[in-house]
């Protein structure tokens, strides 16, 4: 294989030994790395897995036989995706990365704590960060295909200096001109803003408020914290805490230096008070509304001269107690890397460096510390376990490979691991949490949010092997009374009132009106006050619904009609042009495909559906000259569908899903988006990765590594199942 020289092996930069080392994995999905000693890689040795992504083995060699179908290509595929499976608990570790606003939490809240970065971890961290600049101008945006900004930029200097990078470093003098360039660190949002405070390179009178009185509130009141989103309401009570007390570390010669380097003019001079609403323009996706300005000039009047001790004092404390119902509920993994390191922060001034509560978050730090072939960084979650089970499961039964018996153990082991993950405990009482017992979530059983797609793909899958005679063995290894438990869970995630009838949103109900959106204090996310409805949750669970109906007699009649308000729903999100907009995936095509798989599954087609005929109309509108489909992130920031250049694996295979669900009727449209796949797959089975795939909060673009195998993999199965192409054996 040909590896490609990463900018920091052109820069001469120091890398760890990929021989040296190992992903340790648990039954529960935990996933962390160690490093460990040369004279023991003999007797330990490294998974298949770890092997191919530090590129130590060479997968182009490996060849399996020469397909002449696109079953040959499907099940070719299939059996490599099957040497990633995680032996230990069937699961599919990746790198889910993307974000460049992860990483400075662990190394921030190691930093104030007097903590070493361990030498191997150090490198790597450099390493990543340096391979992930902007290649023209050296900078960093909101995520690593973005533009420089001044978030981005800032944050990733601020690591390397930390990390022991010197300023006249060629990486740092490149990204320091780019941030002087975009006005310095004065211009950095909010979130920035508060991570420069705490390490005293900002100053708190510029940063605006978020005050923790707002959890005193009568919970009826909209604006009340418990009603938010899960991750806005888990990122702000942390920094409610760290904005009362304006907490900052002790200003050491390092952070000295680094004060000189990140603004256009000398630290001491600079009135901070005047910038709490500098953004520099890069940056600023979501302006402020007047109403947030407003809110916040008063709030700021009344921290300076009206609060009363009394009230300091207890919404401190009322902070601090949620953030310990936040530790006990997730074992110290947080919603997600951002409020774990806040309130690891905010552990540490409360009870200090060694403390039992401190010393457990800097163990749970390394659950979401990720190393890959550009180095290491933090991931956006602490993984993607059960949504990748999820979909291999039922992909492999989709594209006629259960029956196979060469899958026979990988899909019991992915099948096991679904088992494993459902929650079975419910959240300490006061933590504003609905009831989990019963559902699943995004990554693992440990970080204990619920997940309403997750929770319906996770039953589907389950059934499905549940029904299939070759799996008879398993088929008693989880209850029906817990699938029950699950479909409780999930129906009562539906908005069923006076918001979005109908709809399915993420972890929550949708809790307050979206008027609430004109108090979104982030300045780089739009659509994070409250849960929002969104087509591909609304899709999944209807899929897992429709799924469970067909083989239970339980809530029979209720799920009936929730299927029917779901779709109808469905119908309504529309637009006018036969798209539905995405905003988990990238991004009319992804929701396309979703959106036309709930309607196959009540029975809706291309014959008998002008909504289906409009969905696919619309895709096949957009299919590019090579035969393939491809999109750009910009279509999520933009909400209007923009085209890459060329065709891309992933999304091709999203098209191709749609299409064929759909009963498509012009056949030759869709060869030419599977002779795509198939002419872009590699002669050992792998697809290599083209571009990012996901998206979060309509901004910020996000990898997820195993969709470039599960989708191929299904839309491959699926055209062999469709046209009855039987195998080249």
């Amino acid at each position: 294989m040909a590896d490609i020289v990463l900018y920091s092996e052109q820069l001469g930069l120091p890398r760890t030994d990929p021989k040296r080392w190992r992903l340790r994995t648990d039954e529960l999905g935990r996933e962390t790395w160690d490093y460990i000693p040369e004279d023991q890689c003999e007797m330990d040795p490294q998974s298949s897995f770890t092997q191919w992504l530090l590129q130590i083995r060479d997968t182009e060699t490996s060849a399996p036989k020469e397909p002449v179908t696109a079953f040959d290509s499907c099940i070719n595929g299939a059996n490599f995706f099957k040497s990633l499976q995680d032996p230990h608990s069937g699961m599919f570790p990746c790198q889910y990365k993307g974000p460049m606003f992860m990483t400075i939490g662990y190394i921030a809240v190691n930093y104030i704590a007097g903590i070493e970065i361990p030498k191997h971890e150090r490198l790597e961290i450099i390493r990543y960060i340096v391979n992930t600049s902007h290649p023209v101008d050296g900078g960093w945006g909101l995520h690593s295909v973005d533009k420089s900004t001044v978030f981005g930029t800032v944050l990733n200097y601020v690591i390397l200096r930390l990390l022991g990078l010197q300023r006249d470093h060629p990486v740092c003098l490149k990204a320091r001109d780019t941030l002087l360039r975009l006005g310095g660190a004065i211009g950095a949002p909010h979130w920035g803003k508060i991570w420069l405070s705490v390490l005293n390179l900002y100053k708190w009178e510029g940063v605006n408020p978020a005050p923790p009185e707002t959890w005193l509130l009568p919970y009826e009141l909209p604006i009340h914290p418990g009603k938010w989103w899960v991750h806005t309401r888990g990122v702000y009570l942390p920094i409610s805490y760290l904005s009362l007390v304006h907490y900052s570390c002790e200003l050491t010669p390092l952070l000295e230096e680094i004060r000189g380097e990140i603004y256009t003019k000398p630290f001491d001079s600079i009135d901070f008070s005047k910038h709490r609403n500098t953004v520099c323009g890069v940056d600023l996706y979501y302006p402020h509304s007047k109403v947030l300005d407003m809110a916040n000039n008063a709030i700021i009047f009344y921290e300076k001269y009206l609060r009363p001790a009394w009230i300091y004092k207890k919404s401190k404390a009322k902070v601090y107690s949620l953030i310990q119902k936040e530790i006990q509920n997730t074992d110290y993994l947080c919603i997600a890397p951002v409020n774990q390191a806040f309130c690891a922060l905010v552990t540490l001034i409360e009870e200090g460096v060694d403390s039992e509560a401190f010393t457990k978050f800097r163990t749970r730090f390394k659950d979401a510390l990720f190393h890959g072939p550009q180095g290491m960084t933090v991931m956006g979650t602490n993984g993607v376990q059960t949504w990748d089970c999820a979909f291999a499961v039922q992909y492999f039964f989709v594209a006629g490979l259960a029956e196979r018996p060469e899958f026979y153990n990988f899909i019991v082991a992915a099948y096991r691991f679904l088992i494993r993950s459902q929650f079975d405990t419910e959240c300490v009482p006061g933590s504003f949490r609905d009831k989990r017992k019963g559902s699943w979530g995004f990554s693992t059983k440990t970080q204990g949010y619920t997940v309403s797609d997750c929770t319906a793909e996770a039953i589907k899958a389950i059934i499905m092997v549940k029904n299939a005679p070759q799996f008879s063995d398993v088929h008693d290894e989880i209850e029906d009374s817990r699938l029950y438990e699950g479909i409780d869970v999930l129906l009562s995630l539906q908005n069923t009132g006076s918001f979005e009838y109908g709809s399915f949103a993420t972890y929550e109900k949708i809790k307050a009106p979206l008027i609430m959106e004109k108090l979104n204090p982030a300045e780089v996310f739009g659509n994070i006050m409250i849960e929002y409805p969104y087509v591909e949750c609304t899709d999944s669970s209807v899929l897992g619904l429709t799924f469970f109906h067909k083989y239970y007699k339980y809530r029979t009649e209720e799920i009936s009609e929730r299927i029917r308000i779901a779709i109808e729903y469905l119908k309504r999100a529309q637009e006018p042009d036969g798209s539905w907009y995405g905003c988990w995936g990238i991004c009319y095509t992804y929701a396309g495909m979703f959106a036309l798989e709930a309607l196959h599954s009540v029975e809706e087609n291309y014959a008998n559906s002008a909504i289906v005929r409009k969905g696919c109309d619309f895709l096949v509108s957009k299919q590019l000259i090579d035969g393939g489909w491809g999109e750009s992130m910009k279509s999520s920031e933009l909400h209007s569908y923009v085209s890459t250049p060329e065709s891309l694996v992933v999304q091709t295979a999203w098209a191709v899903i749609a299409l064929l669900l759909a009963e498509y009727p012009d056949k030759k449209v869709i060869e030419r988006g599977i002779e795509l796949l198939r002419s872009r797959q590699l002669p050992s089975g792998e697809w290599k990765f083209e571009s990012v795939e996901g998206v979060f909060n309509h901004s910020c673009a996000i990898e997820y590594p195993s969709y470039r195998f599960l989708f191929p993999i299904k839309a491959l199965g699926l055209y062999n199942k469709t046209y009855a192409i039987a195998p080249a054996v």
